[in-house]
């Protein structure tokens, strides 16, 4: 029978949290949610720490823990395995926070965790990975180990107060010796932790169905993908970028079989070894889909998928019928464009077209499943330019975006083929050619090209005098170089939104190939009489 000890508190110091981590010794479960964090949630916290004000109690979990890699916030930490760890259950955002900043508050990319103290001001601030930072300001992670301070206030002490040295060491001072309630809980049973966990969210923010799912079939042994943030990350490392965990839990209900919305999750799996065996296979199944959707469909990452209602649809294909080949995969190709085209139509696709398509594709062979899913779909939608479209957040954009990319970018500088998979992890992969808003159509696609950042005076002069192999790459002619080259924005904006306009209305036909014979092609009739 499972035991529950009382639970002990103990007092543990921000330099506490840091060492532990480090070591290994403080673990996040795999039910708990991802950093969520905003840069002023974890500038609050040290304010808080700061002025000796409560932040709550921590809630951790003493059990065993094997070896495995660590990731906590931006610290990777190889921990080993230990008989006596310490697992987080209520409290992942404020170590997170706290042992992030006060570790690598000087080198993390990530701004949430670049916090540093204004000496001046005496108030906390985040600072980009390219802000020159003022002189009165100091990294906190320079303020938890006394030599990195001593040595920081030596380099800085010509030009700094004493009032401002004062604040620098008293606020050491303070984050070394805050000290935060936490209840370290005994049990050889999950199902306690799980049951506080779930009293915890009732309490406070609701958890999304990734959330609950992931706490009902939490798993910690190794590094397999055994969680649905690890699925999520397949495509990545694939180059494909990454999923979110709504979208995978939907895959995996696919690949499970039955509705894809239901919210019972309590018996998904018979066992640990089914699910182990579930999410290994899914992981094999999202490699064939993100080939399918890069190399047939011609879409190159998730960010750009119009709808990713398309993503459990090809997995439970996937599932049922294998990788796409062949005259299922044309077919397939069809019924994502055609999808993309009728969902911007009807602005957006309902949870009862889902559930249809996933039923759709149960059929004998993958053919007649990729037929029945174009059955569901227009045949004859037609594709109308919408250039003023520009937001990530809508799917005729990324329509338009891949039909940018259809024409293989390449560098204006270099020639060489554009990254889009890297700018899409920076950010957005379009650069305008002209910075002024007041140009007619200085806010549409006319005026966008894909390439990687920088001042729009020297993209214009790459592009005006480029090879023209790549213009061509950006959809521009002759023509329009010249108008470039002469400084005439308006009637270039004018020429350059006609060539894109066909050119977009010619890719999206050829994807989608409106009227074709949907079905088993006619040489495969004819083999088969």
């Amino acid at each position: 029978m499972a035991t529950l000890e009382r639970p002990r508190i103990e007092q543990r110091t921000p330099e506490d949290l840091v060492r532990d981590v480090q070591r290994g010794v403080v673990r996040i479960p795999q039910f708990q949610r991802g950093f969520r964090w905003e840069a002023g949630d974890v500038v609050k916290l040290f304010d808080s720490v700061l002025r000796g004000f409560p932040i709550g109690n921590l809630l951790l979990w003493r059990r065993p823990a094997p070896a495995q890699t660590l990731h906590v916030g931006p610290l990777t930490i190889e921990a080993p395995e230990l008989d006596s760890a310490l697992w987080v259950v209520d409290g992942q955002q404020r170590i997170t926070s706290l042992v992030g900043a006060l570790v690598a508050a000087h080198t993390a990319t990530d701004l949430r965790f670049r916090v540093h103290l204004d000496l001046g001001s005496g108030e906390f601030q985040t600072a980009g990975t390219r802000q020159l930072t003022p002189s009165t300001w100091i990294p906190v992670s320079f303020l938890l180990d006394t030599a990195t301070l001593l040595r920081w206030m030596r380099e800085n002490g010509e030009w700094l107060s004493d009032e401002q040295l004062t604040l620098a060491d008293q606020a050491a001072k303070a984050i070394r010796e805050y000290q935060i309630p936490a209840y370290v809980v005994t049990t050889d049973d999950e199902k306690p932790l799980l049951d506080i966990f779930t009293r915890m969210n009732n309490a406070g923010k609701r958890l999304t169905k990734a959330e609950i799912f992931q706490a009902l079939h939490s798993q910690t042994a190794g590094d397999a993908p055994l969680t649905l943030a690890a699925i999520g990350r397949v495509p990545a490392e694939l180059g494909y970028g990454a999923l979110d965990d709504q979208l995978v839990l939907q895959c995996v209900l696919a690949y499970r079989g039955g509705d894809i919305f239901r919210t019972d999750f309590a018996g998904e799996f018979e066992s640990a070894e089914d699910q182990t065996e579930t999410f290994s296979a899914l992981a094999a199944n999202l490699r064939d889909v993100v080939a399918f959707l890069r190399d047939v469909a011609e879409i190159p990452h998730a960010r750009l998928l119009p709808y990713s209602n398309v993503v459990p649809v090809l997995v439970r294909f996937v599932k049922l019928h294998g990788a796409p080949e062949g005259r299922a995969a044309t077919l397939l190709r069809r019924w994502v464009w055609r999808g993309a085209v009728a969902g911007t139509h009807a602005r957006g696709q309902s949870v009862a077209d889902m559930r249809g398509q996933i039923s759709a594709v149960k059929r004998p062979n993958p053919v007649a499943a990729a037929g029945a899913l174009l059955e569901r779909l227009p045949a004859h939608t037609r594709f109308t330019a919408e250039l003023d479209k520009v937001h990530f957040n809508q799917a005729v954009a990324k329509i338009n975006v891949l039909c940018l990319w259809s024409a293989e970018p390449r560098d204006p500088a270099t020639g060489t083929p554009v990254d889009i998979a890297r700018l899409l992890d920076e950010g957005s992969p379009l650069r305008p050619i002209f910075d002024s808003a007041d140009l007619a159509l200085a806010g549409t696609f006319a005026n966008r090209v894909i390439a990687a950042s920088g001042p729009a005076s020297i993209l214009r002069r790459e592009l005006a005098k480029a090879s023209p192999e790549v213009a061509e790459s950006h959809l521009l002619d002759e023509k329009a170089q010249s108008l470039l080259a002469k400084s005439s924005p308006a009637a270039f904006l004018e020429r350059r939104a006609a060539m894109l306009t066909a050119a977009f209305e010619r890719h999206v036909d050829r994807m989608a190939e409106w009227g074709a014979r949907d079905g088993r092609s006619i040489a495969d009739l004819m083999r088969t009489g």
